[in-house]
């Protein structure tokens, strides 16, 4: 069995985090090894993964959510 672009897609999270089993995680890797555009997408993935691990959370001010929350038609709380 090999993966297409959107099964590897959906899995790629978890194949960052080590959370998927070994058998996914060969799958993913054999994919990934012969696909230059699943392989930047990781690259990307790994890129905000650790400026959020090294910055975590960021407070945005309160017109700045307010923009965001109205742009995507959603509650301010959040």
């Amino acid at each position: 069995m090999s993966l297409t672009c959107d099964d590897l897609d959906t899995m790629l999270p978890e194949f960052l985090d080590g959370s998927i089993t070994a058998d996914e995680a060969t799958l993913a890797a054999e994919h990934l090894a012969t696909c230059e555009e699943c392989t930047a997408e990781l690259n990307e993935l790994e890129g905000v993964t650790k400026l959020y691990r090294e910055h975590g959370t960021m407070h945005l001010p309160d017109e700045s959510r307010k923009r965001i929350a109205g742009s995507l038609g959603i509650s301010e709380e959040l």
